[in-house]
Formats: C-alpha cells, structure tokens, sequence
C-alpha cells in the first residue's frame, strides 16, 4: 500500500512545497525592499501551510485509493495535471500580470490572457490524459514519481542557491517614523513641506476650477502651474525634492538613498541653523545603526503582526497573483499597502500611516503644542495616489476617483493650515505644498489605473510655496521651475526670501529641463528627456539619446 501510494506522497510534498513555500519566498527575495517584513516573519506560517496541505493531499489521495485503483489514478492524473500547469503558468505566463501596487484592476482588460490560460491548461490536460492512456496507469504512476522527485530537487536547489544570494536569512530590523511631534511648533521659525503624492498639475487645475474656497484658503502662497519633476515616480522624486541630487544608476540604489536621508547638504544646512529634523512617511526605512539620532521622530521597530490570520491570507493570495490560474487571480488581489497596516510597532507610540483620514483624524483630534527651537517637517500623504479611496470629505467610499481624491487631499491641505493660523505659527514657518509627480488620467485612468499607464504624463507636479510673514492673495507664476532647483530655493526662504522671489527664473523665461524617464518596476533603464516647453506639453518632452542604465 505504501508503495502504490508513494507517487502521491511524492506529488503531495513536491507540490505544496512549490507552493506554500518556494512561491512565497521567491516572491520575497524579488521584493525584499517593498516588505516590512522579513523571513522569520514568513516561517512560522509557511511550514504550517506546507505541512496541513501535505497532510490533506495525501488523505485525499488514500479515499481515492480504497475506493478503487482508476478513482486514484484519476485523482493522481488531476493533481498532476494542476501542478504542471501551475509550475508553468508561475514562471512563463507572469509577464502580462497587472500591477501589483493598489491600482484597482478592470479585469475584463484580460479576457485574451484568460482565454490563453485556459487553452494551456487544456492542452496540458489533453498531453497528460494521452500519457495515461498510452503507458497505463501503473507506469502513470512511477512517471509521476520521478517528475515529483526531480521537481523537488530542482526548487529546492533553486531556492537553497537564491537564498544564499538574496539574503533570505538575514533579519530586518529597521528604524521607522512615528507620529510623536507631529503638531509640536516652534514660536521661532518652522519650515513644512507637505508632500501629496501623485497630483497632476491639469488635473489639479480642473478642481480647482470647481471650488473658487481653495483661492482664499491659499492666500499667501504662490502657485507654480510650471513646474517640472524629475522623475515619473516617489522612490527617485522624493530623494531629489530634498537633495537636489540626481540618481542615474551609477550606484546601489540603496546607497544613493541611505545617503541623501543621512548627509543631504539641505538636511546639513538645516541643523546648521538649529533645526529639529522630523520626517512622516510610512514608506522609508532604514538599517538600524545606519540614521542614528538623524531625525527626532524615529524609533527602532521590530515588527511584529497585529492579526496573523489575515496575514496569513494575503501570503496565500500573493501567490496565488503568480501561480493560480487567470480566471482566480481576481480573488487573489488586494492593495499590498494594507500588509504594512499589520505592521506594529515596539513600543507604545504609533507608527506613522500616510493615508489621508489617517492624518486628517489627527489633524481634528490634537492641538499644537509650543517648543523652543526651530522645527523642520516633511509630512509625506498618500494624496490622490492609487487606489483611489476618498471623497471630497475624506470618507473611504466605493465610488471615489482621481479628482475626489484630490478634493479630500486639498480638504486635509486647508484643515492643517487652518490649525497653523489658529495656533499662530502660520505666519513665522515657511510652507511648501506639493507633489512628488504627476499622473495620467488617459484611457480612463481617473477611475481605475489603465494596464498600460506607464511613466507618460507623470511630470507636471503641483507646486504651492509661502515663505516667512508673506501675507497677499495667491499668487500664480508660469515660471519654468525644476525640482532640481528646490533645494536653493529652499536657503533662499531661510534666508528671507518671499514665495516669488525663491527662484531664478521668471515667468517667460525660456530654458530647458532635465527629465529622467524610466518604467514601473523598471528603474534599472533611465532616458533622458529635456522639457523645452510647458511642464505638461508631452510633445515639448525631447529625448536627448542619453540612457542610464544600471551596471
């Protein structure tokens, strides 16, 4: 008995295996970087999963063997036959799969790739059935055996040589940004930049055209419309917004970046003049040892789950993204952001979450307390990124969009300056509102994220700036900015220097900007395009024939 059933043990270990384990590591060591967490999180629950599933498969395959000698054969052929399929729909049929960053996904974009899986399932099928047929059950079965084996080995091996490399053993722990300080103001001088992700300067533009509030509520401040990214995405935009420094794959992205966060000439000039650094972004983190006492709101955080079940699931489900069959992938997705919302911290404050309602609750529900000193925060929400939750009162409904999303971005925006002004300490901080890129609503992208929206259209930012005691109605300048030259416009609002004096150049000024393109999850492959016209104007966007690509 033990005998005719080892073909099924066999099968049973190799491909749970495959995919309880080797899947979910695969995909962590190809995006270590985007996850919080690291291995040792993922054990515990990988070896439960293998070994339930292992246990089931092959109770499964003893029901069918007491009943009767074709009833397991068939039940052999079957899981045979979705093993196969799954090994090759995880690692030849993935590179049509959607964006697995929040995007909500119009899954009727796909019927070709569904109709595709359907017709490889089947011809696998079909082969695997016509095997049986011609070599017989008993010869079936020790085929099965030896193709199991030889899998086993082969992922093993695989997983054993990539894991070495990719460092799957090392532990994460990081230091993170908490909310602590969050409304602390200095009575001295306080420079802010509110960083809203993803708002597209025309987009802007056409809500704004809807509420005539916004003017007043940003009185003061002066509205570059011309402004011009430097990258399509926040991983490079963010870095040069407080750098000035641009990253052309010359380096370890991870050193580009640990560098601009620790020795930045802006964040150097800063304490110089007696700032205290305070960043919020649920995003970065850091090495522990490599930031210490860089910024006043971080902490070392281990992490550890706040619901293991639904943990558990979504590492089920990402799988699932890469190895089930199309017509279930719909069932598998989820917004990735939300594993980072089980992510809790080590001690008893709060770990920073960049949502809009999130920051919006803590705006209404605490009040400015007064510190000496000079303050400097870079507040980084989530704005009108995807996917696409609030309305224009920052509720999370079912039918929100891009441009309600700018509407609760702007309704968060005009409730935090509000806070400054009634707490007097708007008019002694310099304010910047922005974004780090833009966004293209083509092909109905303003509802749900098009399958082909690529970098295209992504760099006409907004740009609103206030500095020191300036005190006018809005002020709006076509002025040909760079993001490139944020950071010199920055010493000058330190020195003194009012929102329409920050920069060089002046509205009708001709020059060229610089724009490094490159493509979602692709970052490895820069173009260099020069903005010879308006920020928006796409057929103003000349490719200069410089590429960067990483060594």
């Amino acid at each position: 008995m033990l005998s005719n059933l080892m073909p099924a043990i066999l099968l049973s270990i190799t491909a749970c295996f495959m995919i309880f384990i080797f899947a979910p590591l695969e995909i962590y060591l190809g995006n270590q970087r985007e996850f919080w967490y690291d291995s040792y999180t993922l054990f515990p629950f990988l070896i439960k999963d293998f070994l339930f599933f292992v246990a089931v498969s092959i109770v499964v395959h003893i029901i069918a063997y007491f009943l009767g000698e074709f009833l397991y054969t068939a039940a052999l052929y079957c899981y045979f036959t979705c093993f196969i399929a799954c090994y090759i729909q995880g690692n030849y049929l993935v590179n049509s799969l959607p964006p697995f960053d929040g995007t909500q996904i119009d899954w009727n974009l796909y019927r070709s790739e569904n109709i595709k899986c359907i017709i490889i399932w089947l011809i696998i099928a079909i082969i695997l059935l016509a095997l049986v047929i011609i070599i017989k059950a008993k010869k079936f079965q020790k085929l099965v055996s030896f193709v199991s084996v030889f899998f086993f080995l082969m992922l093993g091996s695989t997983l054993t040589v990539v894991g070495i490399n990719g460092g799957l053993l090392e532990q994460k722990q990081y230091s993170r940004f908490i909310k602590s300080n969050q409304f602390e103001m200095s009575k001295d001088t306080n420079f802010i930049i509110l960083l809203l992700d993803a708002i597209d300067e025309e987009s802007f533009w056409q809500v704004w055209e809807q509420h005539p509030e916004y003017e007043e509520a940003m009185a003061d401040f002066t509205f570059y419309n011309n402004a011009m990214s430097g990258y399509a995405y926040t991983a490079h935009s963010l870095p040069l917004i407080v750098s000035g420094e641009w990253f052309e794959n010359d380096e370890p992205y991870e050193d580009y970046y640990l560098r601009i966060y620790r020795d930045s000439s802006f964040f150097n000039r800063l304490e110089e003049h007696g700032y205290s650094l305070s960043i919020y972004d649920d995003s970065l983190q850091f090495k522990l040892g490599t930031m210490d006492d860089e910024f006043a709101n971080m902490i070392y955080t281990k992490s550890t789950l706040s619901d293991e079940k639904l943990f558990n699931t979504r590492i089920i489900k990402m799988t699932g993204i890469k190895y089930a069959p199309y017509f279930l992938k719909p069932y598998c997705w989820f917004d990735p952001a939300k594993l980072n919302y089980q992510n809790m911290g080590a001690t008893d404050e709060e770990l920073f979450v960049w949502t809009n309602d999130a920051f919006y609750k803590d705006v209404q529900n605490n009040e400015i307390t007064y510190v000496d000193g000079k303050r400097f925060k870079l507040i980084h929400l989530m704005g009108a990124h995807v996917p696409f939750y609030y309305d224009q009162y920052v509720n999370e409904v079912d039918d929100a969009d891009y441009y309600t999303c700018i509407e609760s971005s702007m309704t968060v925006t005009i409730a935090y300056l509000n806070k400054l002004r009634e707490a007097g300490v708007y008019d002694n901080s310099i304010i910047l509102v922005l974004s780090d890129h833009g966004y293209n609503t083509s092909d109905g992208a303003a509802k749900i994220a098009h399958i082909d929206e690529d970098q295209n259209g992504r760099q006409h930012p907004i740009l609103f700036i206030k500095g020191l005691n300036e005190s006018h109605e809005m002020n709006i300048s076509g002025a040909p900015i760079s993001y490139a030259d944020l950071v010199e416009a920055y010493y000058k609002l330190m020195d003194g220097q009012l929102s329409d004096n920050c920069f060089d150049y002046r509205e009708g000024d001709y020059r060229e900007r610089r724009y490094l393109l490159y493509k979602y999850l692709d970052e490895d492959h820069m173009v260099e395009y020069m903005q010879t016209g308006y920020a928006g104007d796409e057929d103003t966007l000349i490719p200069t024939g410089r590429v960067f690509n990483a060594k």
